[in-house]
Formats: C-alpha cells, sequence, structure tokens
C-alpha cells in the first residue's frame, strides 16, 4: 500500500511538471512570435510588407485563442486581447504612412514636374538675358525686351523657390518634430523618399540660380527686401531640417558632400543679398557726392557716419558754414531721411543686419552735427550780405558805365 502511494505521488508530480513546463513553453513561444511580429512591423519596407504581418498576426490569435486563459494570467499588466489590440495598431499605423507615402509619391511627381519644367524656363531665361546684357549698344527696345526677361525670372525663380518648399513640407517636415534618434528602417524610408524628389538637386540648382539672379540684375530696394525675406524663410527651413538629413546620410559620404555643398550656398546667397542690400545704401550717398567710407554691416554703417561727420566738423572752418550747412542738407534731407530711414532701414532692422539701438546712434549724430552747425538762419544772413554786396558792385559799375557814356556825349 505504501509503495502504492509513493508510485501515485511520484505519477501526480510528474503530470504536474509535465503540464506546468507545457504552458511555460506556451507562453514563452506566444511571446516569441509577438515579439518577432513587433520588431517587422518596425523593419517593413512597404505596404505589402504590412499586409503580408496583418496576416500572419491574425494567424497568431488563432492559434493561441485557446490558451487565453492562461496568457491573460500570464501577460499582466496586460492580457490577450490587449496585446494583440496592440499589434493590429502598430500595422495599422504603418499601413497608414505607407499609404500616405504612394499619395506623397503622386504628389512629389506632379511637384517635379513642375520643377523640371520651371527649371528649363529659367535655364533659358538666364541665357537671354546674358546675351542681351552683353550687347554693347541698348536701344530702347533692347532695354525693355531685356526689364521683361528679368521680371519673368524673378516670378519664375519665386514660383520654384515655394515648390521646392512644399517638396519638404511633404517629405521630411516632420523630422524637424522628431526628437528621439531615428533608426535604420525609418531612415531608409526617409532617404527613399528624399531621393525620389531629388531633393538635393533641386535646391542646389534654386540657390544656383538665385544666386547668378543676383549677378544679372539690377535691384530695387522692394525688389531686395522680398528677396531677402525669401532667403530668410528659406534659410530657417533648411536650418530646422539640416541637422535630421545630416543624420539620415551621416554613412553616405557623398550625400554629405552634397549636404555641405547645400550649406555653402546657402551661406553664399546669403552674403550676396546681405552685399547687395549695403551697397545699394551706399550708393544713395555716393550719388550725392557724399564720400562715406564702405560699410558691409551694422557696425561699420555706424562708424562710416560717425566718421564722415567728424571729418565734416573738423573741415567746417576751412569750408566756410554755407558750404558745411549744404552737405548736411543732402545728407539729411535728400539722401537719409528722404531714401535710407523709410527705404532701408527697416529692412536692416527686421533681418538683423542693424539694430534700433544703431539707428538711434546714426540719428543722435545727425543732431549733434545740426546743432554745432547752428541754425539755418544763421547762413540766411550770409547770403543776404552776399546777395546787397552783388547788387552794390553791380550798381556802381553801372554807375560808372553811364557817366563814361554821357560824359562822351557831351
Amino acid at each position: 500500500m505504501k509503495r502504492l502511494m509513493i508510485v501515485f505521488m511520484l505519477l501526480t508530480a510528474l503530470y504536474n511538471n509535465y503540464f506546468c513546463q507545457s504552458d511555460y513553453e506556451i507562453v514563452l513561444s506566444f511571446k516569441e512570435k509577438y515579439g518577432q511580429l513587433t520588431d517587422e512591423i518596425k523593419k517593413a519596407g512597404s505596404l505589402e510588407a504590412c499586409n503580408s504581418i496583418y496576416e500572419r498576426a491574425l494567424e497568431l490569435r488563432e492559434e493561441y485563442l485557446k490558451h487565453k486563459s492562461l496568457l491573460d494570467d500570464s501577460l499582466y499588466p496586460e492580457n490577450f486581447e490587449s496585446s494583440l489590440e496592440k499589434l493590429f495598431s502598430a500595422i495599422s499605423l504603418r499601413q497608414n504612412e505607407f499609404s500616405q507615402i504612394t499619395e506623397l509619391k503622386t504628389e512629389i511627381a506632379n511637384l517635379k514636374t513642375e520643377l523640371t519644367e520651371l527649371n528649363e524656363r529659367n535655364k533659358d531665361l538666364i541665357a537671354k538675358i546674358d546675351a542681351l546684357r552683353r550687347q554693347a549698344d541698348k536701344d530702347a527696345a533692347t532695354i525693355a525686351a531685356l526689364n521683361n526677361l528679368i521680371a519673368q525670372l524673378k516670378s519664375n525663380l519665386e514660383k520654384r523657390d515655394l515648390l521646392i518648399r512644399d517638396i519638404i513640407d511633404s517629405l521630411v517636415l516632420d523630422l524637424a518634430k522628431t526628437p528621439a534618434a531615428l533608426n535604420e528602417a525609418e531612415k531608409a524610408g526617409y532617404r527613399l523618399k528624399i531621393e525620389n524628389a531629388e531633393l538635393f538637386f533641386n535646391i542646389e540648382r534654386t540657390l544656383t540660380d538665385n544666386i547668378h539672379f543676383m549677378r544679372i540684375t539690377e535691384l530695387k530696394p522692394e525688389d531686395l527686401a522680398e528677396i531677402k525675406k525669401q532667403q530668410t524663410e528659406f534659410g530657417k527651413l533648411w536650418r530646422r531640417i539640416s541637422p535630421k538629413l545630416s543624420e539620415i546620410y551621416l554613412d553616405k559620404k557623398e550625400k554629405e558632400e552634397q549636404l555641405a555643398n547645400i550649406n555653402n550656398l546657402f551661406y553664399e546667397w546669403k552674403s550676396r543679398v546681405d552685399k547687395e542690400i549695403w551697397n545699394s545704401i551706399y550708393v544713395e550717398f555716393r550719388s550725392k557726392e557724399l564720400p562715406l567710407l564702405p560699410f558691409n554691416n551694422g557696425e561699420e554703417f555706424v562708424y562710416s557716419v560717425k566718421s564722415f561727420v567728424e571729418d565734416e566738423l573738423k573741415n567746417m572752418e576751412v569750408k566756410g558754414k554755407d558750404k558745411s550747412y549744404e552737405v548736411f542738407k543732402t545728407f539729411t534731407d535728400s539722401v537719409y531721411y528722404d531714401k535710407v530711414l523709410p527705404e532701408w532701414i527697416p529692412v536692416l532692422i527686421e533681418n538683423n543686419m542693424m539694430t534700433e539701438a544703431d539707428k538711434d546712434t546714426i540719428e543722435a549724430q545727425l543732431v549733434g552735427w545740426k546743432n554745432k552747425l547752428g541754425p539755418e538762419e544763421e547762413f540766411k544772413w550770409y547770403y543776404w550780405v552776399l546777395i546787397l554786396l552783388a547788387a552794390g558792385i553791380a550798381g556802381y559799375l553801372i554807375y560808372h558805365s553811364r557817366r563814361k557814356t554821357y560824359g562822351l556825349n557831351n
């Protein structure tokens, strides 16, 4: 009897051990298959791959549904249904991403077609503008044709800038909102989208044409203000996404070089626009024969005005007050307050090329200059004296001329 009890207990232990081991293997098997599907979702490279994973997830559910009670207890704090719900939700999210990519490809294809057409038109316009500018003799018709071509090119460049920004918005703007590092599958997905859109080529082409446009045209203040705004906005957008693009192409030397070239082109475009603005302001003064020192930034502009004012005050005794006041009036009324302040200062301040403090310093210099010259009325009596003196001399000459004539007649 005792032997029978021992055998019974041994069989019971073996039975329990078998089923415990079997339950453990079921839970372990479920977790392994579940984890494998989760990894494949992250690495999926197409909508078809996502659909295949979805089918296998359905099979997983059917296979382990009979073990639901066991898995509910073993997957705590999750359970069988909530775990599968997470899996299907991840698959659905990835499917949506690839559906959006398909739509995006269509949109980008249309944008690329527009870009290609604009690139060709711009190339043709630039060639025509260069040819007309090289003509030694330009009649009115040639000048009108040149201006018309420049206006067309400017319009086309603006359209293309907007198209490029649309592509960037469509492709990679969400990159700037992604703080975490990208995994290899995500990097590969972005590289595919970027290369399908020929993004780098089109940005390089746009920047190169914008720089060339600056070389071949003479621009008005309002044109330069508009171009500066475009350059600033485009530059900000590029700075938002370029760090992530560098991460995506970290191990791709050719693309790293292309990114570096784009950064250089952005810098060159900005430098050329800024230089053109400062040079245009300088020309305003030089056109009125006011020989300021050249300047290329806000500090240099302030220093140039300050030096000019100091030189004028030093030479006031040599020039005479009337000439000094004439220079002052030309500087202030004809150039600074008439042209520079209303047309250029807002552009400079808005684009951080000059500060309000710089503007205040310049205007304080002008006030100090006027105060040292004295009020305008001081100069008016001087002109009246000259006029009266000239009139007296003329009267004297006329009187003596008449006396001589009278004597000869007698």
